[in-house]
């Protein structure tokens, strides 16, 4: 179940990076100024602060459902969440070229670059917190013991790994990240989806 953990957790974590934000779009940006060493630095801070918020996040999650009387509630709170979520997704407008970012960077800046932009990024608390409790309702994953290092492992290397592959494909992600269909309405359909399954293993008996 450990690895299992790990890899559902890489997987998400992954998936869930490839928006456009300025965090890969930085990365983006550096690679295409063949600056990639500042990218790998960049990307290195950014998931060791996706690390330290799922860290967070999974223990308030791990708090919350031991609290039967709160856990009820939030299970529908995270169900309504996803939804919200989705529909940001849909109707989000953004693209790689309305992200502003800044690329004066060197390997040793762009870390300290990455990790302010990482720590001023709290939506992926409500984001893990969902997806977290959606996950471990379902049987998919294990944050208890051993498998809460997993979880938070596969969730910080799964971004690392977007970002290197984002500073890999350099210009080429730009035909992937403005692609409005592939990285606004798909995951969006599949947060809305997520959140009425859940939502109605609540309600149905």
């Amino acid at each position: 179940m450990v690895f299992q953990t790990l890899i559902v957790a890489f997987i998400i974590s992954y998936i869930g990076s490839i928006p456009p934000g300025t965090i890969n779009v930085s990365v983006m940006q550096l690679s295409i100024l063949k600056k990639h060493r500042a990218a790998i630095f960049f990307a290195l801070a950014a998931s060791s602060t996706e690390f330290i918020y799922a860290g967070v996040t999974v223990r308030f999650h791990i708090f919350l459902s031991t609290q039967p009387v709160i856990s009820d509630y939030f299970k529908i709170v995270t169900s309504i969440t996803l939804i919200a979520l989705g529909l940001w997704n849909i109707l989000s407008t953004r693209t790689s070229s309305s992200v502003g970012v800044n690329t004066k960077l060197t390997g040793r800046h762009g870390f300290l670059r990455g990790l302010l932009l990482g720590i001023f990024n709290p939506m992926t608390i409500p984001f893990w917190l969902a997806i977290t409790t959606y996950l471990e309702n379902d049987g998919l994953i294990n944050v208890s013991a051993f498998g809460f290092w997993a979880y938070l492992t596969g969730l910080s290397t799964g971004t690392f790994c977007l970002l290197l592959t984002v500073d890999a494909l350099g210009k080429r992600f730009i035909k992937i990240s403005d692609n409005k269909f592939l990285v606004h309405k798909m995951p969006g359909i599949m947060l809305i989806g997520l959140g009425v399954y859940f939502l109605l293993k609540l309600i149905l008996p």
